[in-house]
């Protein structure tokens, strides 16, 4: 499969639907795609899914199908410490 994406990096700050799905395209064009998500508020759509005990555990099918290829950190941009770290 060509991957012309795959040097480039791409920080992925969205949620819900529409952003994550973009981001998941680039990781399917083989961009290295950091997915990035607030420790106290993750993406809520990891609660979303067919399956109730998934969701319970933040792993609701809508989040996974769409976290496919991802990598992932969950950073409070709101410190000064999550900030560096970004």
């Amino acid at each position: 499969m060509s991957q012309p994406f795959k040097d480039i990096r791409v920080i992925d700050l969205t949620h819900v639907l529409a952003g994550p799905f973009a981001t998941y395209q680039f990781a399917l064009l083989g961009a290295d795609v950091i997915k990035v998500e607030n420790p106290k508020n993750p993406d809520c759509a990891r609660g979303r899914g067919g399956n109730t005990a998934q969701n319970k555990k933040m792993l609701g099918m809508n989040y996974q199908v769409q976290g496919g290829n991802k990598r992932a950190i969950s950073i409070d941009l709101k410190t000064s410490q999550g900030q560096s770290i970004f």
